[in-house]
């Protein structure tokens, strides 16, 4: 259980939580804004469907990403048997 008071009183000891992939997508989107680098907006908009689960994506990543959602200890020993980065 996390000690509220104690980060209250020490913030530099209590661990900055990892940004969502919203909160990722909504910062490159609001700093692509006024961009016209078609690339960099196309992939701000990959993030940003992503981040909703809103991506395009093929029925067995489908399958993948459910999966990891509801087995997270499971993915994550999948993933490093496939040698990726979690």
């Amino acid at each position: 259980m996390t000690d509220h008071f104690a980060c209250a009183e020490a913030p530099a000891s209590c661990p900055i939580p990892e940004p969502t992939d919203l909160d990722v997508a909504i910062s490159v989107a609001q700093q692509l804004l006024g961009s016209d680098q078609i690339l960099s907006l196309r992939e701000a908009l990959r993030l940003l469907l992503r981040a909703l689960d809103a991506e395009p994506i093929s029925e067995e990543e489908a399958a993948r990403r459910s999966v990891d959602r509801a087995f997270p200890a499971v993915a994550a020993f999948l993933a490093a048997e496939r040698g990726e980065r979690k």
